[in-house]
């Protein structure tokens, strides 16, 4: 797994701060408890830079691999046990 470093860790921390920072203040600036889309499309990008500094995409996009090779992994099990079955007859 990849290292991550002291400038992207402190980068991704202040980008989530930020996020939780504008949501806050879209509920508190009037009207309250309103947030005004632009808002809400910024506090999504800094999430997304979170996320996409620690890894969490890399995570989703490694369990549907996962899923693909077991999944091609069982029909060729099936495979072999289908010729098995044949030789046997």
């Amino acid at each position: 797994m990849k290292q991550i470093t002291k400038i992207q860790t402190a980068v991704a921390v202040v980008s989530f701060i930020a996020a939780v920072g504008f949501g806050i203040a879209g509920f508190v600036t009037p009207p309250p408890g309103e947030v005004h889309d632009s808002v809400l499309y910024l506090i999504a990008q800094f999430l997304l830079l979170t996320a996409s500094i620690l890894g969490v995409g890399a995570m989703f996009f490694d369990i549907s691999l996962r899923r693909r090779r077991n999944a091609s992994q069982k029909i060729s099990l099936q495979k072999k046990l289908q010729q098995m079955q044949e030789k046997e007859e």
